[in-house]
This record gives structure tokens, sequence and C-alpha cells, in this order.
């Protein structure tokens, strides 16, 4: 599980999954949302360098640790960011490398797919190298730690409630806006029309937020379930049980969304390819000087020696 379950449902754009098309792994979105959100290669390079501080605050503030488990996930979490910065990064500099390429191109939502895909597998590998940090921390959860969770995803999907309707009062899901976001990020400012033809693709995804949210509150319900049962086991027991849970954050135990999910994901890809057909040369290079500046952060922080 690494500590990535308090996070539900698999998406498609790192910050816009938070809310809209589906929660990233949390460390993820710490150690690659940092690089590659954060404008300016000092502030990149500054949050990248405290992530192990940010991913135990967001921890804590959800299972509030004692003393020792304080000690032992600190820890852990500065040897998790060391083999991530010299593993994970150089491969993520390529993933870069690969974007500027298609922002030249015309990439069809098969294309945008396949290097979403490429994304994920980045996600996957981090979550394996911290599933044992995770088994071994587990069973030595307390009830008032489990009950503390539970508190907190309630507070968190009355807050996901409100900015849907939010986002609704503007014409439009928080899945749109906050990809819409993005998008004036990556190729500047984008045209009302431009504007309008993403809204009116992205309308048609079939993205149902009332499926999400029952899909993320069943994702939730089984963290909370399995946390539950483990108090007190085995690590090795620990370890297996969370492999499964993990596998039910790749692909949901319920058939009908699982086809429901490949198929708002392709008609997604295919929204951000319509989009990307639509965009001036300009807008295409403002995408890949931003992209070569996000890889040569990665790159410059791949290097870093303790």
């Amino acid at each position: 599980m690494s500590f990535t379950f308090f996070q539900p449902v698999p998406g498609t754009a790192c910050l816009s999954a938070i809310i809209g098309g589906g929660g990233r792994r949390f460390l993820t979105l710490v150690l690659l949302c940092l690089v590659l959100a954060l404008g300016g290669c000092s502030a990149a390079r500054l949050g990248y360098s405290v992530a192990p501080d940010l991913m135990y605050l967001w921890l804590d503030s959800y299972l509030d640790f004692d003393n020792a488990q304080a000690r032992r996930v600190g820890a852990e979490l500065k040897t998790l960011h060391r083999w991530h910065r010299g593993e994970e990064l150089p491969l993520v500099a390529e993933l870069l490398q690969e974007a500027q390429t298609l922002a030249l191109q015309n990439p069809d939502g098969p294309r945008f797919c396949a290097l979403y895909s490429s994304v994920f597998q980045r996600s996957e590998a981090l979550t394996q190298r911290a599933m044992p940090i995770a088994a071994a921390l587990v069973p030595g959860l307390k009830p008032e730690q489990l009950a503390g969770l539970a508190k907190a995803y309630e507070k968190n999907n009355r807050k996901m409630r409100e900015e849907w309707q939010d986002a609704r009062t503007q014409g439009m899901d928080m899945r749109t806006r906050k990809s819409l976001e993005r998008m004036q990020d990556l190729y500047g400012k984008l045209s009302a029309e431009q504007t309008r033809a993403f809204q009116d693709a992205m309308s048609q995804t079939g993205f149902d937020e009332k499926r999400y949210f029952e899909e993320v509150q069943a994702r939730q319900q089984a963290v909370l379930q399995t946390l539950e049962r483990l108090r007190g086991a085995d690590t090795p027991t620990a370890q297996s049980a969370l492999a499964d849970l993990a596998q039910r954050y790749v692909q949901s135990s319920n058939p009908a969304y699982r086809q429901y999910h490949e198929q708002m994901t392709a008609n997604t890809c295919q929204a951000f390819a319509r989009l990307h057909a639509q965009t001036s040369a300009e807008q295409r290079k403002h995408m890949v000087r931003l992209l070569k500046g996000y890889e040569n952060d990665v790159r410059a922080l791949a290097a870093q020696k303790d």
C-alpha cells in the first residue's frame, strides 16, 4: 500500500486527478507533482527536497503518529526519497523528453493513453518499493488512529462535494475545471473556442460524479476494514493483504466500474488529443519549453548527492 490508499481512485492527470478524474497515489503526487507542477527551477527543486517532510506531515494529519511511529516513518520516508531520486527521476526525465516530442506532433487518443500508462508504471514502481514500509507500520496502528482516518475520509468527502458543487455553478464538473487549469499552464492562454471545444469533449467522456463518489467510498471502507483486520498481524500477512488492496486501486473489484473507467479513460485521452490538435505552433512551443524546463529540473535533482 505504501501510504497510498488514503487517496482514492486512479485517474488521468496529476493535479486534476486529486478531486476530478480520480486520485493518483499520494506519494507519487508529492514526488512527481512537486517536480512537474511547480513553476520555476528553484520552486521545483525546493519542493522535491522537502518531500519526505511534506509526506510525513500529510500522513500524520490522518494517523497522528506516536513518537515511535513518527521516528520510524520519518526515517523510512527519507530512505524512500533517496531511492526515488536515484532510480526513478531519470525515468521521469525520459518521460518528459518523450512528451516534448509528442507536443510537436498530433498524437491520437491511444497515444495519449500510452503516455499516461507509462506515468502510471512509475507510480506502481513507487508503490511496490514502499509496500514493506506500510506492512511494518500497519499492524501497530491503534483504534483511535483508524477512527481518525475514518473522520478524515468524511471531511475529505464533504470537501469534495462542496468543490464539485462550486464547479457546477460554473457550468462544468471539477474534473474539467482542474484539467483546464492545467492545460492553461501547459499551453499558455487558451482561446475561447479552444476552451469551449475542450469542455464539450470532456462532457462527452462519460464521467459520472455519483458513480465515482460511490467507488471512492467503497475503497475507503475497504481500507478501513483491511487496516482493522491487520491490527496485530505479522508483517508477511500484512504485506499480502496490502498487496491485494493495492491491486484494487489499480483495478476496481467491481467489474461494471472497471468497464466504465476504461471507457472513460479512453474518452478522456481523446478529449486531450482533440484539444492538442487545435493548438497553435506557438502554444506547442510553449509546452515544449515548459517540459524542457521540468526535464532539466528532474535531471538536476537526480544528480544531487546526499
